[in-house]
């Protein structure tokens, strides 16, 4: 068998003692059952004492340059949508790279769409929705925000990790902009998906060094003049970790 297949294999294994949710355990059931499937022979047990007789050099090679990222995806950082997943267009033109680790975090609400998206399908189709309204409205290259977060518990690719984004005028380069489906003006958004931002983006953001570990957290209407991200949902981040009342 493949060394490739190998390694991936005592990933999974290792991941499945790191899976601490029921999620993450779903993700690592259903990865073995498709490396099964296709190796219905395989011995989990055998892939591991394998490795550890005849290429543990490098597997350790590999495991110090790979694991923590692999670790890092799976056990720390949300469930995050890609924009192929969703249905993207392409980006219009060329983006601009974003130099790590940024430095502030702005959070937004889309206030149209009003409603809360509490199903994948619903949300991929806000997001398309979004980024035709940005790139066919606005004029811009793609949709504005770094990441939006649903309230079906994923967090949606918009601009990425990588890129500038079009989301808090004159601080596109220097932070992310992730914004929250619905309007808040007055109510919050469900406290699962708040939670998803405030603890588990912000963690796999820091962690996997995109974010400063000295990060500041801002709400949209700091930066402009906005009621961006809702009076009630203002509020609510003026609680959170990191928020500062002066934006320099």
């Amino acid at each position: 068998m493949d060394w490739h297949l190998h390694l991936l294999l005592s990933l999974l294994v290792v991941f499945a003692v790191e899976a601490t949710t029921t999620k993450h355990m779903k993700d690592f059931i259903r990865a073995v059952e498709s490396i099964e499937a296709v190796n219905p022979g395989l011995q989990m047990l055998d892939v591991v004492k394998g490795l550890r007789k005849s290429e543990r050099k490098r597997l350790d090679d590999v495991m110090n340059e790979g694991f923590d990222l692999f670790v890092h995806v799976y056990a720390v950082c949300p469930n995050i949508i890609t924009r192929s997943q969703w249905g993207a267009a392409a980006f219009i033109g060329s983006p601009s790279y974003l130099s790590l680790p940024v430095p502030y975090l702005f959070i937004h609400h889309t206030y149209q769409p009003s409603k809360p998206c509490t199903t994948f399908d619903q949300c991929a189709s806000d997001m398309r929705s979004m980024q035709h309204y940005h790139q066919q409205t606005n004029g811009w290259s793609d949709i504005g925000y770094s990441f939006v977060a649903g309230s079906d518990g994923n967090l949606y690719e918009g601009r990425g990790w990588n890129w500038v984004g079009a989301h808090t005028y004159g601080y596109n380069s220097k932070g992310y902009g992730v914004s929250f489906i619905g309007d808040y003006t007055s109510t919050l958004p469900i406290k699962s998906v708040m939670d998803m931002v405030r603890y588990d983006f912000t963690s796999c953001a820091v962690n996997g060094g995109r974010l400063s570990s000295s990060y500041s957290l801002y709400g949209h209407r700091q930066a402009t003049s906005t009621d961006c991200p809702g009076n009630s949902f203002y509020l609510e981040i003026q609680t959170w970790e990191r928020y500062q009342s002066y934006l320099p």
